[in-house]
């Protein structure tokens, strides 16, 4: 009974003293919730994103309290790996973007994040601070570019992001600067050379999303047209939204992909400024809070996890509002929590739950 009453009390201090980044990461949950209610035309959608978040908080929550990482096979992190990789080679031969298995429809490229950060850190935690040799940093990107390859062929936006952000990590990793300087010029020189014949063998719609990038008001009703309408509905939010289920856009199906791409243009719609600024305020509290906690646990393997996992969810917040702003070119990238997805919701609650497990553990790493 008192070891029970231990490990409760233990629960609660470990919840109390982290209790910001648990307000954010339940504020996040309901904002997620809210924001597909809002769009409210679609029960099927409203019952499967339900019972996406309920399946990603259970796994979530499993993974905080029971998983301990630095007693995890290897093989795991290895064996998902090659599945992935394999079943992306599957879909570049039939050019399909998602895994269907029955009624579920699956996005490996999200999953492909996961993994290959849990890798990453794992193999680069095993040189113990040791500065990773010529010989690592080969197998490192083989292992980076071996699925990419075959991504490529089914999705070329998120094969170019998913490649810059584990560039990136490789470069808080210790990529040698000799490195990181050679792969700029390689890039640029290939860029030259390759890129006339790349250009002719991009789809249309992705020439469309280039010009309409570039030139949008000449492309309004067409390359254009979801930018547009994406920025008629941020704009008509003003400072305080159009209100619940109020947003013009959104309720008259103007905005395209509102459920996903688009997701965070309802919540700015319906909501406002200031929907956005408490959005934004809980999402960049859990990075930084992810940030100050790299600094403080003492194991390798979470150090770089958690670094990792916060660039990660950096880059999608970027790449998504960039895109729904018309900052950057866009894409298909889908918002953590504000987007529909299966994909996208159950790997966002994994990457969370590195995070919070950690900081559940900090106090024990040697």
């Amino acid at each position: 009974m008192s070891e029970l009453k231990e490990k409760v009390e233990n629960v609660f201090y470990y919840i109390k003293s982290n209790s910001l980044a648990w307000f954010a990461f339940l504020g996040l949950i309901i904002i997620g919730i809210v924001n597909q209610l809002n769009m409210g035309d679609n029960t099927t959608h409203i019952l499967k994103n339900a019972f996406w978040h309920i399946f990603g908080l259970i796994l979530f929550l499993v993974i905080v309290f029971k998983v301990d990482f630095n007693k995890m096979p290897p093989q795991v992190y290895l064996f998902s790996y090659i599945i992935l990789a394999f079943s992306m080679f599957v879909m570049a031969i039939f050019k399909a973007r998602w895994l269907v298995l029955g009624p579920i429809s699956l996005q490996p490229s999200e999953f492909l994040k996961v993994v290959l950060v849990l890798l990453f850190s794992y193999m680069a935690s095993k040189r113990r601070g040791v500065p990773l040799s010529l010989k690592d940093w080969l197998i490192f990107f083989i292992i980076l570019i071996l699925p990419l390859l075959f991504l490529l062929r089914v999705d070329f936006d998120y094969t170019l992001i998913i490649g810059g952000m584990f560039f990136v990590f490789f470069m808080v990793l210790g990529l040698p600067r000799r490195f990181i300087v050679g792969l700029v010029i390689f890039g640029l020189v290939l860029s030259i050379f390759l890129g006339p014949l790349a250009w002719q063998k991009l789809k249309p719609y992705q020439k469309g999303r280039i010009y309409g990038y570039l030139t949008p008001e000449k492309y309004y009703r067409t390359w254009s047209y979801q930018l547009y309408q994406s920025l008629i509905a941020i704009g008509s939010g003003g400072l305080t939204g159009q209100g619940y289920r109020q947003g013009w856009s959104t309720r008259l199906n103007y905005l395209p992909a509102k459920h996903t791409d688009l997701a965070f243009s309802v919540w700015a719609e319906a909501f406002g400024f200031l929907g956005v600024l408490i959005f934004l305020s809980f999402y960049g509290y859990i990075l930084y809070w992810g940030l100050i906690l790299s600094q403080q646990v003492k194991d390798l393997f979470g150090k770089h996890l958690i670094v990792g996992t916060v660039l990660i969810l950096l880059w999608q917040l970027f790449f998504n509002l960039g895109g729904a702003m018309g900052l950057l070119p866009m894409t298909s990238i889908p918002q953590p929590f504000l987007s529909y997805g299966g994909s996208i919701t159950i790997t966002t609650y994994l990457m969370l739950s590195f995070l919070f497990n950690f900081a559940k553990r900090k106090s024990f790493f040697k």
